[in-house]
Protein backbone atom coordinates (compact mmCIF):
# COMPACT_ATOMS: atom_id res chain seq x y z
CA UNK A 1 0.00 0.00 0.00
CA UNK A 2 1.36 4.04 -1.05
CA UNK A 3 2.06 5.52 1.95
CA UNK A 4 -0.26 8.87 2.12
CA UNK A 5 1.16 12.36 2.02
CA UNK A 6 1.46 14.57 5.19
CA UNK A 7 -1.93 16.22 4.06
CA UNK A 8 -3.66 12.99 4.31
CA UNK A 9 -3.90 12.38 7.46
CA UNK A 10 -6.90 14.58 8.61
CA UNK A 11 -8.28 13.83 11.80
CA UNK A 12 -12.09 14.83 12.24
CA UNK A 13 -11.27 18.19 14.22
CA UNK A 14 -9.13 19.60 11.48
CA UNK A 15 -12.66 20.08 9.64
CA UNK A 16 -13.92 21.49 11.77
CA UNK A 17 -13.82 25.01 10.33
CA UNK A 18 -16.74 26.68 7.97
CA UNK A 19 -14.37 26.72 4.97
CA UNK A 20 -14.06 23.10 4.66
CA UNK A 21 -17.53 22.53 5.25
CA UNK A 22 -18.82 24.84 2.66
CA UNK A 23 -16.61 23.20 -0.10
CA UNK A 24 -17.86 21.31 -3.35
CA UNK A 25 -19.58 18.43 -2.30
CA UNK A 26 -22.31 15.40 -3.96
CA UNK A 27 -25.64 16.98 -4.35
CA UNK A 28 -23.82 20.07 -3.04
CA UNK A 29 -22.04 23.29 -3.33
CA UNK A 30 -20.12 25.44 -1.12
CA UNK A 31 -22.74 27.98 -2.00
CA UNK A 32 -25.76 25.43 -0.93
CA UNK A 33 -25.85 26.41 2.24
CA UNK A 34 -26.29 30.35 1.48
CA UNK A 35 -28.89 29.96 -0.59
CA UNK A 36 -30.83 33.20 -0.26
CA UNK A 37 -27.68 35.20 0.32
CA UNK A 38 -26.63 37.97 -1.94
CA UNK A 39 -24.88 35.93 -3.81
CA UNK A 40 -27.85 33.58 -4.66
CA UNK A 41 -30.26 36.92 -6.10
CA UNK A 42 -26.92 38.03 -7.88
CA UNK A 43 -26.65 34.61 -9.85
CA UNK A 44 -30.63 34.71 -10.34
CA UNK A 45 -31.04 38.09 -11.62
CA UNK A 46 -27.67 38.15 -13.84
CA UNK A 47 -29.34 34.88 -15.04
CA UNK A 48 -32.76 36.40 -15.45
CA UNK A 49 -31.20 38.70 -18.08
CA UNK A 50 -30.02 36.27 -20.11
CA UNK A 51 -34.02 35.19 -19.93
CA UNK A 52 -35.55 37.87 -20.11
CA UNK A 53 -33.41 38.15 -23.87
CA UNK A 54 -34.01 34.75 -24.74
CA UNK A 55 -38.02 34.83 -24.45
CA UNK A 56 -38.17 38.35 -25.76
CA UNK A 57 -36.87 36.74 -29.25
CA UNK A 58 -38.92 33.51 -28.99
CA UNK A 59 -41.64 35.23 -28.39
CA UNK A 60 -41.27 37.57 -31.56
CA UNK A 61 -42.49 40.81 -29.46
CA UNK A 62 -44.70 43.01 -31.80
CA UNK A 63 -42.60 46.09 -30.50
CA UNK A 64 -40.16 44.66 -33.14
CA UNK A 65 -42.24 43.70 -35.95
CA UNK A 66 -45.40 46.06 -35.33
CA UNK A 67 -45.93 46.26 -39.17
CA UNK A 68 -45.40 42.58 -40.34
CA UNK A 69 -48.34 40.53 -40.60
CA UNK A 70 -46.99 37.38 -42.34
CA UNK A 71 -46.78 34.37 -40.73
CA UNK A 72 -44.17 32.88 -42.46
CA UNK A 73 -41.83 36.14 -41.88
CA UNK A 74 -41.80 35.25 -38.35
CA UNK A 75 -41.44 31.69 -38.67
CA UNK A 76 -38.32 32.41 -41.17
CA UNK A 77 -36.83 34.78 -38.12
CA UNK A 78 -37.06 32.05 -35.62
CA UNK A 79 -36.08 29.41 -37.49
CA UNK A 80 -32.50 31.38 -38.09
CA UNK A 81 -32.63 32.10 -34.62
CA UNK A 82 -32.76 28.53 -33.27
CA UNK A 83 -29.76 27.55 -35.81
CA UNK A 84 -27.18 30.27 -35.25
CA UNK A 85 -28.01 29.09 -31.39
CA UNK A 86 -28.00 25.38 -31.90
CA UNK A 87 -24.73 26.07 -34.11
CA UNK A 88 -23.14 27.80 -31.42
CA UNK A 89 -23.75 25.15 -29.30
CA UNK A 90 -22.95 22.22 -30.91
CA UNK A 91 -19.39 23.70 -32.00
CA UNK A 92 -18.95 23.86 -28.00
CA UNK A 93 -19.96 20.60 -27.54
CA UNK A 94 -17.35 19.20 -29.90
CA UNK A 95 -14.51 21.76 -28.87
CA UNK A 96 -15.53 21.97 -24.96
CA UNK A 97 -11.70 22.16 -24.22
CA UNK A 98 -11.53 25.13 -26.17
CA UNK A 99 -14.96 26.89 -24.99
CA UNK A 100 -13.86 26.18 -21.36
CA UNK A 101 -10.00 28.11 -22.00
CA UNK A 102 -9.30 31.99 -21.59
CA UNK A 103 -9.24 32.12 -25.15
CA UNK A 104 -12.96 30.39 -26.09
CA UNK A 105 -13.97 32.81 -23.22
CA UNK A 106 -13.03 35.45 -25.36
CA UNK A 107 -14.93 34.72 -27.87
CA UNK A 108 -18.47 33.71 -26.04
CA UNK A 109 -18.04 37.23 -24.71
CA UNK A 110 -17.35 38.45 -27.85
CA UNK A 111 -20.83 36.65 -29.59
CA UNK A 112 -22.57 37.79 -26.82
CA UNK A 113 -21.65 41.58 -27.10
CA UNK A 114 -22.77 41.01 -31.19
CA UNK A 115 -26.09 40.51 -29.96
CA UNK A 116 -26.25 43.81 -28.42
CA UNK A 117 -24.62 45.62 -31.29
CA UNK A 118 -26.71 43.73 -34.07
CA UNK A 119 -30.30 44.30 -31.88
CA UNK A 120 -29.30 47.97 -31.49
CA UNK A 121 -28.28 48.45 -34.77
CA UNK A 122 -31.38 47.16 -36.48
CA UNK A 123 -34.04 48.08 -33.95
CA UNK A 124 -32.63 51.71 -34.00
CA UNK A 125 -32.49 51.88 -37.90
CA UNK A 126 -35.39 50.25 -38.46
CA UNK A 127 -37.70 52.85 -36.30
CA UNK A 128 -35.34 56.01 -36.29
CA UNK A 129 -35.34 56.39 -40.19
CA UNK A 130 -38.45 54.44 -40.83
CA UNK A 131 -36.43 52.17 -43.01
CA UNK A 132 -38.07 48.27 -43.53
CA UNK A 133 -34.86 45.81 -43.35
CA UNK A 134 -34.45 44.01 -45.85
CA UNK A 135 -35.50 39.76 -45.02
CA UNK A 136 -31.52 38.95 -45.65
CA UNK A 137 -30.42 41.27 -43.42
CA UNK A 138 -33.32 40.14 -40.68
CA UNK A 139 -31.95 36.63 -41.19
CA UNK A 140 -28.69 37.38 -40.45
CA UNK A 141 -29.53 39.52 -37.86
CA UNK A 142 -31.33 36.89 -35.95
CA UNK A 143 -28.49 34.06 -36.27
CA UNK A 144 -26.47 36.23 -34.98
CA UNK A 145 -28.55 37.00 -32.01
CA UNK A 146 -29.57 33.21 -31.30
CA UNK A 147 -25.42 32.81 -31.37
CA UNK A 148 -24.99 35.42 -28.97
CA UNK A 149 -27.48 34.24 -26.57
CA UNK A 150 -25.97 30.82 -26.69
CA UNK A 151 -22.72 32.01 -26.01
CA UNK A 152 -24.19 33.94 -22.79
CA UNK A 153 -25.86 30.39 -21.81
CA UNK A 154 -22.66 28.72 -21.97
CA UNK A 155 -20.82 30.96 -19.66
CA UNK A 156 -23.83 31.08 -17.36
CA UNK A 157 -23.33 27.20 -17.26
CA UNK A 158 -19.69 27.50 -16.58
CA UNK A 159 -20.88 29.53 -13.41
CA UNK A 160 -23.69 27.81 -12.00
CA UNK A 161 -21.68 24.53 -12.57
CA UNK A 162 -19.78 24.82 -9.63
CA UNK A 163 -23.34 25.13 -7.79
CA UNK A 164 -25.29 22.11 -5.82
CA UNK A 165 -28.55 21.22 -4.61
CA UNK A 166 -30.81 23.56 -3.49
CA UNK A 167 -28.41 26.30 -4.71
CA UNK A 168 -28.44 25.06 -8.46
CA UNK A 169 -31.94 24.14 -9.48
CA UNK A 170 -33.10 27.04 -7.68
CA UNK A 171 -31.50 29.39 -9.19
CA UNK A 172 -31.93 28.49 -12.58
CA UNK A 173 -36.15 28.38 -11.40
CA UNK A 174 -36.24 31.95 -9.83
CA UNK A 175 -33.74 33.20 -12.71
CA UNK A 176 -36.48 31.78 -15.27
CA UNK A 177 -38.93 33.29 -13.35
CA UNK A 178 -37.61 36.45 -12.66
CA UNK A 179 -36.65 36.44 -16.55
CA UNK A 180 -40.11 36.16 -17.55
CA UNK A 181 -41.08 38.97 -15.56
CA UNK A 182 -38.46 41.20 -17.11
CA UNK A 183 -40.10 40.15 -20.51
CA UNK A 184 -43.45 41.48 -19.46
CA UNK A 185 -41.60 44.70 -18.54
CA UNK A 186 -39.98 45.06 -21.99
CA UNK A 187 -43.31 44.28 -23.85
CA UNK A 188 -44.98 47.37 -21.74
CA UNK A 189 -42.14 49.68 -21.93
CA UNK A 190 -42.31 52.00 -24.98
CA UNK A 191 -39.45 52.19 -27.74
CA UNK A 192 -36.79 53.05 -27.04
CA UNK A 193 -36.60 51.74 -23.83
CA UNK A 194 -37.59 48.74 -24.76
CA UNK A 195 -35.21 48.19 -27.52
CA UNK A 196 -32.37 49.49 -24.84
CA UNK A 197 -33.10 47.58 -23.03
CA UNK A 198 -32.99 44.48 -24.61
CA UNK A 199 -29.84 45.37 -26.00
CA UNK A 200 -28.36 46.54 -22.57
CA UNK A 201 -29.19 43.41 -20.93
CA UNK A 202 -26.90 40.61 -22.04
CA UNK A 203 -23.77 43.16 -21.30
CA UNK A 204 -24.91 43.62 -17.83
CA UNK A 205 -25.76 40.22 -17.20
CA UNK A 206 -21.46 39.59 -18.24
CA UNK A 207 -20.87 41.75 -16.22
CA UNK A 208 -22.67 39.82 -13.64
CA UNK A 209 -20.98 36.87 -14.06
CA UNK A 210 -17.93 38.73 -13.96
CA UNK A 211 -18.83 39.36 -9.67
CA UNK A 212 -19.90 35.85 -9.20
CA UNK A 213 -16.98 34.76 -10.34
CA UNK A 214 -15.06 36.97 -8.13
CA UNK A 215 -16.82 36.31 -4.97
CA UNK A 216 -14.39 34.14 -2.58
CA UNK A 217 -16.82 31.42 -2.22
CA UNK A 218 -17.74 30.61 -5.90
CA UNK A 219 -15.22 27.37 -6.73
CA UNK A 220 -14.92 26.61 -9.76
CA UNK A 221 -15.90 23.35 -11.98
CA UNK A 222 -12.90 21.30 -12.40
CA UNK A 223 -11.63 21.27 -15.70
CA UNK A 224 -12.47 18.06 -17.99
CA UNK A 225 -10.74 17.56 -21.26
CA UNK A 226 -13.21 16.76 -23.84
CA UNK A 227 -11.41 12.94 -24.16
CA UNK A 228 -11.96 11.81 -20.83
CA UNK A 229 -15.36 13.22 -20.73
CA UNK A 230 -16.42 10.97 -22.93
CA UNK A 231 -15.17 8.19 -21.26
CA UNK A 232 -17.15 9.01 -18.34
CA UNK A 233 -20.68 10.12 -19.17
CA UNK A 234 -22.22 10.29 -22.59
CA UNK A 235 -25.54 11.34 -23.71
CA UNK A 236 -27.39 8.33 -24.92
CA UNK A 237 -28.71 8.95 -28.30
CA UNK A 238 -32.35 7.38 -27.87
CA UNK A 239 -32.44 9.95 -24.71
CA UNK A 240 -31.48 12.91 -27.44
CA UNK A 241 -33.47 11.94 -30.29
CA UNK A 242 -36.20 11.76 -27.55
CA UNK A 243 -35.12 15.36 -26.46
CA UNK A 244 -35.33 16.43 -30.78
CA UNK A 245 -38.94 14.98 -30.86
CA UNK A 246 -40.08 17.02 -27.81
CA UNK A 247 -37.97 20.37 -29.14
CA UNK A 248 -40.37 19.43 -32.54
CA UNK A 249 -43.70 19.37 -30.01
CA UNK A 250 -42.54 22.85 -28.29
CA UNK A 251 -41.64 23.99 -31.90
CA UNK A 252 -45.10 23.62 -33.19
CA UNK A 253 -46.46 25.15 -30.20
CA UNK A 254 -44.42 28.21 -29.76
CA UNK A 255 -44.61 28.60 -33.41
CA UNK A 256 -48.40 28.73 -33.71
CA UNK A 257 -48.37 31.65 -31.26
CA UNK A 258 -47.67 33.89 -34.42
CA UNK A 259 -51.17 33.78 -35.15
CA UNK A 260 -52.26 35.25 -32.15
CA UNK A 261 -52.38 39.40 -32.24
CA UNK A 262 -50.17 41.05 -30.06
CA UNK A 263 -51.33 42.57 -27.20
CA UNK A 264 -51.19 43.33 -23.22
CA UNK A 265 -53.33 40.73 -22.39
CA UNK A 266 -51.06 38.16 -24.06
CA UNK A 267 -47.47 39.45 -23.37
CA UNK A 268 -48.99 38.87 -19.43
CA UNK A 269 -50.51 35.77 -20.02
CA UNK A 270 -46.88 34.82 -21.56
CA UNK A 271 -45.53 36.08 -18.60
CA UNK A 272 -48.02 34.18 -16.43
CA UNK A 273 -47.16 30.87 -18.16
CA UNK A 274 -43.62 31.08 -17.79
CA UNK A 275 -43.65 31.32 -13.80
CA UNK A 276 -46.00 28.30 -14.16
CA UNK A 277 -43.40 26.46 -15.81
CA UNK A 278 -40.38 27.41 -13.50
CA UNK A 279 -42.20 27.06 -10.47
CA UNK A 280 -43.48 23.78 -11.39
CA UNK A 281 -39.86 23.01 -12.13
CA UNK A 282 -38.20 24.02 -9.01
CA UNK A 283 -41.28 21.65 -7.64
CA UNK A 284 -40.48 19.04 -9.32
CA UNK A 285 -36.51 19.33 -8.91
CA UNK A 286 -36.74 19.59 -5.43
CA UNK A 287 -39.03 16.84 -4.59
CA UNK A 288 -36.56 14.14 -6.62
CA UNK A 289 -32.96 14.43 -6.30
CA UNK A 290 -31.61 11.60 -8.62
CA UNK A 291 -31.17 12.12 -11.72
CA UNK A 292 -33.11 9.29 -13.26
CA UNK A 293 -35.50 11.63 -12.55
CA UNK A 294 -34.64 13.15 -16.12
CA UNK A 295 -37.04 10.27 -18.02
CA UNK A 296 -39.86 10.76 -14.98
CA UNK A 297 -39.89 14.37 -16.16
CA UNK A 298 -40.71 13.43 -19.53
CA UNK A 299 -43.24 10.93 -18.13
CA UNK A 300 -45.17 13.59 -16.31
CA UNK A 301 -45.39 16.04 -19.16
CA UNK A 302 -47.34 13.46 -21.36
CA UNK A 303 -51.16 14.33 -20.03
CA UNK A 304 -50.21 18.28 -19.89
CA UNK A 305 -48.91 17.78 -23.90
CA UNK A 306 -52.44 16.02 -24.48
CA UNK A 307 -54.56 18.54 -22.43
CA UNK A 308 -52.98 21.38 -24.78
CA UNK A 309 -52.32 19.74 -27.76
CA UNK A 310 -56.22 18.15 -28.53
CA UNK A 311 -58.10 21.46 -27.32
CA UNK A 312 -55.62 23.14 -30.33
CA UNK A 313 -57.18 20.86 -32.86
CA UNK A 314 -60.56 22.56 -32.42
CA UNK A 315 -60.31 25.41 -30.21
CA UNK A 316 -60.22 29.22 -31.28
CA UNK A 317 -59.82 32.55 -29.37
CA UNK A 318 -58.73 32.38 -25.95
CA UNK A 319 -58.61 28.60 -25.24
CA UNK A 320 -56.48 28.53 -28.59
CA UNK A 321 -54.17 30.91 -26.73
CA UNK A 322 -54.33 29.02 -23.35
CA UNK A 323 -52.99 25.99 -25.33
CA UNK A 324 -50.31 27.79 -26.76
CA UNK A 325 -48.91 29.34 -23.56
CA UNK A 326 -49.39 25.67 -21.92
CA UNK A 327 -47.16 23.92 -24.11
CA UNK A 328 -44.94 27.12 -23.64
CA UNK A 329 -44.72 25.75 -19.95
CA UNK A 330 -44.10 22.62 -20.56
CA UNK A 331 -41.05 23.91 -22.65
CA UNK A 332 -40.04 26.18 -19.89
CA UNK A 333 -40.10 22.81 -17.56
CA UNK A 334 -38.06 21.00 -19.78
CA UNK A 335 -35.82 23.39 -20.14
CA UNK A 336 -34.81 23.75 -16.69
CA UNK A 337 -34.88 20.38 -15.58
CA UNK A 338 -32.51 19.59 -18.41
CA UNK A 339 -30.09 21.92 -17.72
CA UNK A 340 -30.18 20.73 -13.96
CA UNK A 341 -29.67 17.22 -14.80
CA UNK A 342 -26.71 17.86 -17.34
CA UNK A 343 -25.22 19.90 -14.90
CA UNK A 344 -25.38 17.55 -12.14
CA UNK A 345 -24.56 14.53 -14.21
CA UNK A 346 -21.52 16.24 -15.11
CA UNK A 347 -20.52 16.39 -11.33
CA UNK A 348 -22.00 13.73 -10.69
CA UNK A 349 -19.52 11.80 -13.63
CA UNK A 350 -16.47 14.27 -13.29
CA UNK A 351 -17.51 15.16 -17.05
CA UNK A 352 -17.19 18.50 -18.62
CA UNK A 353 -20.49 20.46 -17.65
CA UNK A 354 -19.99 22.29 -20.95
CA UNK A 355 -19.82 19.31 -23.12
CA UNK A 356 -23.12 17.78 -21.51
CA UNK A 357 -25.03 21.11 -21.53
CA UNK A 358 -23.76 22.30 -25.31
CA UNK A 359 -25.16 18.85 -26.30
CA UNK A 360 -28.63 18.51 -24.89
CA UNK A 361 -29.00 22.52 -25.92
CA UNK A 362 -27.99 21.95 -29.72
CA UNK A 363 -30.42 19.09 -30.09
CA UNK A 364 -33.29 20.72 -27.88
CA UNK A 365 -32.67 24.03 -30.91
CA UNK A 366 -32.06 21.39 -33.34
CA UNK A 367 -36.03 19.91 -32.58
CA UNK A 368 -37.23 23.78 -31.95
CA UNK A 369 -35.81 24.42 -35.69
CA UNK A 370 -37.85 21.52 -37.48
CA UNK A 371 -41.12 22.39 -35.62
CA UNK A 372 -41.02 25.78 -36.72
CA UNK A 373 -40.17 24.90 -40.13
CA UNK A 374 -43.01 22.44 -40.39
CA UNK A 375 -44.99 25.09 -39.27
CA UNK A 376 -43.28 26.95 -42.27
CA UNK A 377 -44.31 24.40 -44.94
CA UNK A 378 -47.95 23.75 -43.71
CA UNK A 379 -48.60 28.09 -43.87
CA UNK A 380 -46.87 28.24 -47.24
CA UNK A 381 -48.11 25.44 -48.99
CA UNK A 382 -51.80 25.66 -47.70
CA UNK A 383 -52.26 22.10 -47.47
CA UNK A 384 -52.70 21.78 -43.76
CA UNK A 385 -53.34 24.29 -40.96
CA UNK A 386 -52.21 24.68 -37.50
CA UNK A 387 -55.22 22.22 -36.07
CA UNK A 388 -54.01 19.82 -38.33
CA UNK A 389 -50.28 19.83 -37.27
CA UNK A 390 -51.60 19.95 -33.32
CA UNK A 391 -53.28 16.74 -34.26
CA UNK A 392 -49.92 15.41 -35.60
CA UNK A 393 -47.78 16.62 -32.85
CA UNK A 394 -50.80 14.65 -30.55
CA UNK A 395 -50.08 11.65 -32.56
CA UNK A 396 -45.58 11.84 -31.73
CA UNK A 397 -47.19 12.41 -27.83
CA UNK A 398 -48.56 9.57 -27.45
CA UNK A 399 -45.81 7.74 -29.55
CA UNK A 400 -43.25 9.00 -27.20
CA UNK A 401 -45.14 7.66 -23.95
CA UNK A 402 -45.71 4.33 -25.40
CA UNK A 403 -41.96 4.40 -26.35
CA UNK A 404 -40.98 5.61 -23.02
CA UNK A 405 -42.93 4.00 -20.84
CA UNK A 406 -42.23 0.60 -22.63
CA UNK A 407 -38.70 1.33 -23.21
CA UNK A 408 -37.24 3.01 -20.47
CA UNK A 409 -34.44 5.71 -21.73
CA UNK A 410 -31.33 6.53 -19.44
CA UNK A 411 -30.05 9.89 -20.14
CA UNK A 412 -26.76 8.56 -20.22
CA UNK A 413 -24.95 6.33 -22.28
CA UNK A 414 -23.30 3.17 -20.71
CA UNK A 415 -19.93 3.49 -20.49
CA UNK A 416 -16.77 1.39 -20.15
CA UNK A 417 -15.91 1.29 -16.59
CA UNK A 418 -12.66 3.58 -15.36
CA UNK A 419 -9.76 1.80 -14.79
CA UNK A 420 -9.18 0.83 -11.14
CA UNK A 421 -5.86 1.49 -9.65
CA UNK A 422 -3.78 -1.59 -7.91
CA UNK A 423 -5.27 -3.13 -5.25
CA UNK A 424 -3.12 -3.55 -1.68
CA UNK A 425 -0.93 -6.38 -2.10
CA UNK A 426 -2.36 -7.88 1.40
CA UNK A 427 -5.29 -8.10 0.02
CA UNK A 428 -7.08 -10.13 -2.89
CA UNK A 429 -8.51 -7.65 -5.76
CA UNK A 430 -12.21 -8.90 -5.61
CA UNK A 431 -12.34 -9.58 -2.04
CA UNK A 432 -11.27 -6.00 -1.06
CA UNK A 433 -13.14 -4.04 -3.24
CA UNK A 434 -16.23 -6.21 -2.06
CA UNK A 435 -15.15 -5.07 1.40
CA UNK A 436 -15.20 -1.65 0.41
CA UNK A 437 -18.21 -1.46 -0.95
CA UNK A 438 -19.90 -2.94 1.50
CA UNK A 439 -18.64 -0.07 3.98
CA UNK A 440 -19.69 2.27 1.31
CA UNK A 441 -23.33 0.94 1.08
CA UNK A 442 -23.63 0.88 5.12
CA UNK A 443 -22.67 4.36 5.95
CA UNK A 444 -24.45 5.75 2.93
CA UNK A 445 -21.92 7.38 0.74
CA UNK A 446 -22.63 9.03 -2.32
CA UNK A 447 -21.25 8.54 -5.79
CA UNK A 448 -18.46 10.75 -5.66
CA UNK A 449 -17.70 9.84 -1.73
CA UNK A 450 -17.79 6.42 -2.60
CA UNK A 451 -14.81 7.04 -5.97
CA UNK A 452 -12.86 9.00 -2.69
CA UNK A 453 -13.50 6.28 -0.32
CA UNK A 454 -12.34 3.88 -2.54
CA UNK A 455 -8.92 5.90 -3.39
CA UNK A 456 -8.27 6.37 0.75
CA UNK A 457 -9.19 2.78 1.20
CA UNK A 458 -6.11 2.15 -1.92
CA UNK A 459 -3.71 4.81 0.30
CA UNK A 460 -3.73 7.21 -1.99
CA UNK A 461 -2.42 10.86 -1.72
CA UNK A 462 -4.57 14.10 -1.79
CA UNK A 463 -2.72 15.08 -5.20
CA UNK A 464 -3.43 11.88 -6.62
CA UNK A 465 -7.27 11.99 -5.65
CA UNK A 466 -7.49 15.44 -6.94
CA UNK A 467 -5.85 14.20 -10.20
CA UNK A 468 -7.44 11.09 -10.86
CA UNK A 469 -11.02 12.73 -10.35
CA UNK A 470 -10.29 15.84 -11.74
CA UNK A 471 -11.09 17.93 -8.19
CA UNK A 472 -9.53 20.14 -5.82
CA UNK A 473 -7.36 18.95 -2.94
CA UNK A 474 -9.67 21.53 -0.68
CA UNK A 475 -12.72 19.17 -2.50
CA UNK A 476 -10.95 16.02 -1.36
CA UNK A 477 -10.67 17.01 2.22
CA UNK A 478 -14.33 18.14 2.32
CA UNK A 479 -15.60 14.64 1.01
CA UNK A 480 -12.77 12.94 3.13
CA UNK A 481 -14.49 14.85 6.32
CA UNK A 482 -17.84 13.54 5.55
CA UNK A 483 -17.04 9.99 4.59
CA UNK A 484 -15.08 10.05 8.33
CA UNK A 485 -18.21 11.87 9.77
CA UNK A 486 -20.66 9.09 7.98
CA UNK A 487 -18.68 5.99 9.27
CA UNK A 488 -18.11 7.34 12.76
CA UNK A 489 -14.34 7.47 12.30
CA UNK A 490 -11.65 10.38 12.33
CA UNK A 491 -8.46 8.57 11.08
CA UNK A 492 -7.13 6.14 7.66
CA UNK A 493 -6.36 3.78 10.11
CA UNK A 494 -9.89 3.59 11.30
CA UNK A 495 -10.64 3.49 7.80
CA UNK A 496 -9.18 0.54 7.26
CA UNK A 497 -10.12 -1.44 10.56
CA UNK A 498 -13.47 -0.61 9.27
CA UNK A 499 -12.70 -2.24 5.84
CA UNK A 500 -11.04 -4.84 7.09
CA UNK A 501 -13.69 -5.88 10.16
CA UNK A 502 -16.67 -5.92 7.89
CA UNK A 503 -18.44 -9.56 7.52
CA UNK A 504 -18.90 -10.38 3.37
CA UNK A 505 -21.83 -12.17 5.20
CA UNK A 506 -23.42 -8.75 5.16
CA UNK A 507 -23.28 -8.15 1.16
CA UNK A 508 -25.48 -9.06 -1.58
CA UNK A 509 -24.44 -12.64 -3.56
CA UNK A 510 -23.91 -10.41 -6.59
CA UNK A 511 -21.24 -8.79 -4.92
CA UNK A 512 -19.31 -11.31 -3.22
Amino acid sequence: MEKSTSDDKMPDHEFGNEACREDVQEGEAPNAQKLWSPLFFTAAIGMALFWSCFFTMLMRNSFMDGDIDQLWYHLYLRMVFFLGAGAVCLVAAKASDFAASERGHRILTGGVCLFSVVAAVSSFTAFSFGLTMPLAFDLVAWSLAGAGLACLLLLWMEVVASFGRPFLPCCLAVSAALGGVAYLVLDLLPFPFNIGLLCVSPLLSLGVIKMVEQDASVVPAAFVPLAESRKRARLAPAYLAISAAYGIVFGLGIGSTTQIPGEEALYAGVAVFLLLGSGTAYAFLMRFANHALQTDSLRIMFPVLIIALIPMSFLHGLAYTACNLLLLSCYVFFEIVGLDASISLARERGASPVHLVATSQAVLYLGLLLGHAIGLLASVSGVVNYAMLSTAALGLVVLLAVFITFAPVAPLASVPEPETEAEPERHEQGHWRARCAAVAREAGLSARETEVFMLLAKGRGIEHIQNKLYISGHTVKTHTYNIYKKMGIGSREELLDAIEGISLDEESPAET
